[in-house]
């Protein structure tokens, strides 16, 4: 392994800004030869497309070496921009003859790992293709598979009445009201979600990218502060918000869903960190207290998705930022092995609960702007889907795990309370009857299955 600190120590060091090229000089005759060591930040690569311009390959990272290809063989296809501010240690004739007898293991290191960025660009472009080949085999389909799909939606706005007009009083009238979903067909919607794969490897295809872009909320500013991490992933530090809980007071009580609503703010914006450098995501206690992740399970995913998304963590939030950090703790979670169900469970209900709120204010009563009535039953469409997969997931931990009598509470309550969301009906009751009356369980758990009982009663009657 590359020794940074050593390097960064010795020099020759350069700092290239965000959004400048690195000069990678190469040919065996060539007066200025160099290639560099990655010590902080982050380097995507760029190649020449088929049509002339340029498309991103990849992405190099802290310990990486690039520009040997320039260096040694005068390649001249491909060039490197520093995506956020990063640090490089140059090699040149002078520092290249320096590490031939001072560090020769850091050396032989770097003529190692010179070709290591075009493996990161392969398993890019690899995953481009299976993405692209996803999609064509989707179009080649049978001309009755998508009529089916392309119904599911208008099944879904026909069921929720008025939501064009008010979405934010009708679905908060439902939820409090433990009204049963109007979403039946849940296979229909599922199979729409799910029938071109996966965009650009992170993101379900019923998530639409402008519809969230550019929704931001300003007035967070009070509820956060800054605070330094270091990245489980690459052990960089970076800085990001922490919540600032002494500041926030409940507006109601807790859902049936276990959701918290507090007065002017909402905790799910804030509760996913992004790292600056490598874009590993996740929840902020995995950061303050890491548990052992195995990053190499989700690597190649990653670097794909890093290519392809695009994070600014210098403007202010928008809701994109936040649903782009959600998918991406999603892939990240498959390296945490034992924990990985409890963090695509949570993360799946977050979603769920981000998909209600979109293009309504914080006391979910009006549309902050105009929204058509096909981006409301497309977000009411992903609400349910995304309740559906967190039931599955709440449902595998229930039966896999050894938990605690309040673990088993609070899962059987969540188990319930996103098929309710869903409009599922998986033994709902018997998971409420069980929450209801664990022995040694907490009474606000207890108290919570009981009125969510009772409301539902109540709303059958009717």
């Amino acid at each position: 392994m590359i020794d940074i600190q050593w390097l960064i120590s010795t020099g020759p060091c350069k700092k290239i800004t965000e959004g400048q090229y690195v000069p990678c000089p190469g040919g065996p005759d060539g007066s200025d030869r160099a290639m560099y060591i990655l010590l902080s930040g982050r380097v995507d690569v760029y190649k020449q497309s088929a049509a002339g311009g340029k498309q991103v390959a990849g992405s190099i990272l802290p310990g990486d070496v690039f520009g040997g290809r320039e260096y040694f063989l005068n390649a001249q296809d491909q060039s490197y921009l520093s995506a956020v501010d990063s640090v490089v240690f140059i090699i040149n004739e002078e520092s290249f003859n320096d590490l031939s007898w001072s560090r020769p293991e850091i050396l032989f290191d770097v003529l190692k790992a010179s070709y290591m960025p075009l493996k990161k660009m392969t398993a890019a472009e690899e995953a481009k293709t299976k993405s692209a080949q996803k999609k064509s085999a989707t179009a080649e389909k049978p001309a009755g598979a998508p009529k089916a799909a392309a119904g599911a939606p208008k099944a879904a706005a026909a069921g929720t009445p008025k939501a064009a007009g008010t979405p934010g009083k009708t679905e908060q009238a439902a939820a409090d009201k433990f009204k049963p979903s109007p979403h039946k067909d849940l296979d229909a919607i599922r199979d729409r979600v799910a029938s071109a794969g996966v965009k650009i490897d992170l993101f379900p295809q019923g998530h639409k990218h402008m519809h969230f872009t550019g929704f931001t909320r300003p007035d967070y500013s009070k509820f956060v502060f800054a605070k330094e991490y270091k990245c489980p992933a690459c052990s960089r530090a970076f800085k990001d918000f922490k919540i600032f809980r002494s500041k926030l007071y409940e507006a109601k009580p807790m859902r049936y869903d276990l959701r918290k609503f507090f007065t002017g703010f909402r905790a799910e914006w804030y509760e996913i960190l992004t790292c600056h450098n490598c874009m590993f995501s996740m929840f902020s206690n995995y950061f303050t207290d890491p548990k052992p992740v195995q990053k190499a399970i989700f690597e190649k995913e990653l670097a794909a998705a890093r290519a392809n998304v695009h994070m600014d963590f210098n403007s202010e939030r928008d809701l994109e930022y936040v649903f782009t950090s959600h998918y991406l703790a999603l892939l990240c979670a498959e390296g945490y092995k034992s924990h990985k169900r409890q963090i695509k469970a949570k993360v799946w209900g977050n979603l769920s609960w981000l998909y209600e709120d979109a293009g309504i204010d914080e006391n979910l009563e009006e549309p902050e702007e105009p929204q058509s009535d096909n981006d409301r039953a497309d977000d009411l469409e992903m609400m349910v889907y995304a309740a559906s997969k967190a039931a599955e997931e709440y449902e595998a931990i229930y039966a896999e795990t050894n938990l605690t009598t309040v673990q088993e509470q609070i899962t059987c309550l969540s188990i319930a309370g996103m098929q309710h969301r869903a409009g599922i009906d998986r033994d709902m009751k018997r998971y409420l009857f069980k929450a209801k009356t664990m022995q040694g369980g907490d009474s606000v758990y207890s108290k919570l299955a009981e009125d969510f009982m009772y409301e539902m009663k109540i709303s059958e009657e009717n």
